[in-house]
């Protein structure tokens, strides 16, 4: 009797930790991000949640809201540092206004491939790159993928930097996208993500850039004749908590946010990949010209991204440059 008893409170001890007492101890997160709901990183949030719900047993629970209804990137972070949102997945570009040295993992060619990324996002150098996020009541928790962004535009096919003279592109409100496309003789225009459809179909800009992902499952190919395959920045997608969020969850269901991060990290990082091959073919389907530069005519493009480079590097850190492009 003695040891039914104690096996009675050790299972009752082991449910506690898995499920809440009651309904009032479910914490509700909500998860921000300005993507369709067929891109990539979308789906990655949604296997995201389930998992958070089934590793905490329904303690913790996200509900995701896409298309930027809780506002743009920027006001997703600044909703993180209010408290009115509780997480979001943002570019380094928008997220750099907060934290600079993040701008160093969209500097034009700066990777090589996506091994080189992975390396660097998901080793030590992710704590030097993210590093002042809690001063700025942020917590970043795991760098997932948005892709290699590439270009599109109505004028013509961009073959060579001189193909970009002139041409009205939308950039993200971010400094060095800005001065990326200046420097390639574009004339650059910030606008926000859910204002881009319409800004191309009434032709306030000529073309943008992003993922291939973003680029199909916005229809852009319905406003847009000619993608170019530069390939020219890697656009991580960072999970990034309130910090006040983050203080309120018991470490216990903080590991296992964690856990279903890099669960849902390693799913979005290989549809990504499988996607972008799928999308290439998509947009021709859709009707559009699909230029793929190779190494050769991607340099002249490099050469012109150097002032660029030189432009933020004391605010990235040299040092972390070279690390970045030493890595193996």
């Amino acid at each position: 009797m003695k040891k039914l008893v104690i096996s009675s409170i050790l299972f009752a001890s082991a449910l506690s930790l898995t499920f809440p007492a009651s309904a009032q101890d479910v914490m509700k997160l909500k998860l921000g991000h300005v993507a369709p709901t067929d891109e990539p990183y979308h789906q990655a949030a949604e296997k995201f949640a389930e998992l958070v719900n089934k590793n905490t047993g329904g303690a913790v629970q996200i509900q995701i809201f896409p298309n930027s209804l809780l506002g743009g990137q920027r006001e997703l972070l600044e909703g993180l540092q209010l408290g009115s949102v509780d997480v979001t997945l943002t570019t380094a570009a928008v997220l750099s206004s907060f934290l600079p040295k993040t701008q160093v993992i969209e500097l034009p060619f700066m990777f090589r491939d996506r091994e080189h990324v992975y390396k660097v996002v998901d080793g030590p150098l992710a704590k030097e790159i993210y590093d002042g996020d809690e001063k700025k009541k942020m917590k970043v928790i795991d760098t997932w993928e948005n892709g290699f962004r590439n270009i599109t535009n109505n004028v013509r096919p961009i073959e060579k930097p001189e193909d970009m003279k002139g041409v009205k592109i939308r950039v993200m409100e971010n400094k060095m996208y800005i001065e990326m496309f200046k420097a390639l003789g574009a004339n650059p225009t910030p606008m926000a993500r859910g204002e881009l459809f319409t800004g191309l179909q009434t032709k306030v800009v000529d073309g943008q850039e992003n993922p291939l992902g973003q680029i199909y499952t916005s229809r852009f190919y319905e406003v847009q004749k000619y993608a170019t395959l530069s390939g020219h920045t890697y656009s991580p997608e960072v999970v990034v908590f309130s910090l006040a969020t983050w203080k309120k969850i018991p470490a216990k269901y903080q590991e296992e946010i964690l856990k279903a991060s890099a669960e849902a990290k390693k799913f979005n990082r290989e549809l990504s990949a499988k996607m972008d091959k799928e999308y290439v073919g998509k947009l021709k389907e859709k009707g559009m010209s699909v230029t793929a530069l190779t190494a050769q005519q991607i340099v002249p493009f490099q050469e012109k991204m150097m002032p660029v480079w030189d432009m933020f590097a004391d605010k990235i850190g040299k040092d972390l440059i070279q690390k970045i492009k030493d890595t193996k």
